[in-house]
């Protein structure tokens, strides 16, 4: 008896069979798998190319208004190009435009070539008019 236990047991210090022993394989090579699996799943998720910004607007409030807000009166270039559809040329061609005149008006930025009734849409939430100057 003594003989055909000790063939059951893997050795002297742990006492598992090989009934044991099968179960723990099993359950390691799952665990094996399946961390493999979340590591895939981890690396292998699409990035967005452009960060998605809410704006929250209360029940009345029937006007949008952007995250941030530029006066295209006074914003440097770089960082008009922070603005929707706004690229280098067309920041280079709103101070272009503000230096011989002055946008009195958020709708005046559609007399810059390039900024037609869609791309305007797109910009009006971003913009705010000062009225000093």
């Amino acid at each position: 008896m003594r003989e055909n236990e000790s063939e059951t047991k893997m050795n002297k210090y742990f006492d598992f069979s090989t009934n044991q022993l099968k179960v723990l394989a099993v359950l390691a090579t799952s665990m094996i798998v399946m961390g493999g699996y979340v590591l895939v799943r981890k690396y292998t998720q699409p990035i967005q190319s452009e960060p998605k910004f809410e704006i929250i607007v209360g029940e009345d409030e029937k006007h949008f208004t952007g995250v941030f807000v530029l006066d295209p009166n006074s914003a440097p270039a770089d960082s008009l190009e922070l603005l929707p559809g706004i690229g280098p040329i067309i920041a280079e061609r709103i101070v272009t435009y503000r230096q011989e005149s002055r946008f009195a008006r958020k709708v005046d930025i559609m007399n810059v070539r390039g900024i037609g009734p869609r791309l305007y849409e797109r910009l009006e939430p971003y913009l705010r008019i000062k009225d000093n100057q």
